[in-house]
């Protein structure tokens, strides 16, 4: 539907997740467990995304992302500027970065039982608040900044299948479809020379309608993530990093035939960090 001419859809969705749990590799672990300049305790992430999609003409789609960041931070300080094993704490809200992602359709079905694919190129733009403070006037890590002052760019490719036909609620039958979808993103330096590491997003889903105006639905989510190259700034580049995959089952409703809402929950399945890091 995404990319047919003239197509518009405006969404709002609010993300949570709390790092509140510190690994080293792929065990849990403890604060401190690890030397470093300081001691990473807890992240709060709390994200708010406006989105626009639109469809400029038949195979061909835009989609632009507007993310207000929210973060709770807290980590214990070892360095030579303060007073040793000082606990510091954030809490502040800012404008992320801006994304905006061009879609076109390679296969554009014609009917239900067709398959999908298309191929995504973007860019997120520095445009999220890099100088977020706390109330000691402390500037806050580079890597829990609202945006990153980066410019990155973004390819990727989406694909749908029908797969089986299952029957549902009504006495009807609908089809089990397969969806994949891959983003690679090409970080560029930022604050402070600051560059996270490039990263891959791969997400497997399905989802089984079992009435008219209501869905099942069910991922698995995984991101994987090189070292990045810290630039001016001291944070140690061992603890950047790592694979993480979820299995995320949720619910959709067809409200009407323009309002429909989505929510999902993720699990933890596996987590491998590089070094020591906060995890959720």
């Amino acid at each position: 539907t995404f990319l047919r001419g003239g197509w518009l859809s405006l969404s709002y969705a609010h993300e949570y997740i709390n790092q509140d749990e510190i690994y080293v590799g792929s065990a849990k672990s403890f604060v401190g467990a690890i030397s470093s300049i300081h001691d990473e305790v807890s992240t709060l992430n709390a994200r708010d995304v406006v989105r626009l999609q639109l469809g400029i003409v038949d195979r061909l789609g835009i989609d632009v992302n507007l993310p207000f960041v929210h973060r709770e931070h807290s980590h214990i300080y070892h360095g030579p500027q303060r007073t040793l094993n000082q606990w510091e704490y954030w809490n502040f809200t800012g404008l992320g970065d801006i994304s905006v992602q061009a879609q076109y359709a390679v296969l554009f079905p014609t009917k239900l039982s067709d398959p999908y694919l298309s191929i995504i190129g973007g860019v997120k733009m520095a445009t999220g608040v890099t100088d977020a403070t706390n109330a000691a006037g402390d500037t806050a890590e580079v890597t829990i900044q609202p945006g990153t002052g980066s410019t990155d760019a973004i390819v990727g490719a989406s694909f749908r299948m029908p797969t089986f036909s299952v029957p549902t609620l009504n006495g009807e039958y609908g089809s089990l479809p397969l969806d994949i979808l891959l983003l690679y993103q090409m970080n560029g330096a930022g604050t402070n020379g600051y560059q996270f590491g490039n990263s891959l997003q791969a997400h497997v889903g399905t989802s089984y309608e079992f009435s008219r105006k209501a869905s099942l639905l069910l991922q698995v989510n995984g991101r994987f993530q090189d070292f990045a190259n810290v630039g001016q700034t001291d944070e140690p580049r061992e603890n950047t990093g790592g694979t993480w995959i979820f299995v995320s089952p949720g619910i959709g409703l067809n409200l009407t035939d323009d309002f429909s809402g989505v929510a999902y929950v993720q699990f933890p399945v596996y987590q491998n960090v590089h070094g020591i890091q906060q995890t959720a």
